[in-house]
């Protein structure tokens, strides 16, 4: 069976899939501070984010695997406190409001 014709014909716009990688984003606006942030291992090891590897903006550190948080990434528990990363904190929805826990609350709310 042959394959069926495009009922748009040439009216349609041309689509073209565009892909726009780290080096692109290098040599844009910000291409100092960016080519610093992608492409400088000393950097990148030392002060990258554990959940999202942008660079650390504080001293923010998940309370239990210590990794290095930005602060975008840090999630504070509801019951204790503690700064908790998106791995290790477990995100309650059943209520109207998320609710936020560390690890070691989540097991004695369960």
């Amino acid at each position: 069976m042959p394959k069926r014709g495009c009922p748009f014909a040439d009216a349609a716009p041309l689509q073209l899939k565009v892909r726009v990688g780290r080096r692109e984003l290098s040599r844009g606006v910000c291409a100092e501070r960016l080519t610093r942030e992608i492409f400088d291992p000393a950097m990148a090891a030392s002060g990258a984010c554990s959940s999202c590897v942008r660079a650390v903006d504080g001293k923010a550190a998940c309370g239990q695997c210590e990794r290095a948080l930005c602060g975008r990434c840090v999630r504070t528990c509801c019951g204790c406190g503690a700064v908790a990363c998106a791995l290790c904190a477990l995100v309650d929805c059943s209520d109207l409001h998320e609710k936020v826990l560390c690890a070691s609350c989540a097991m004695f709310e369960a």
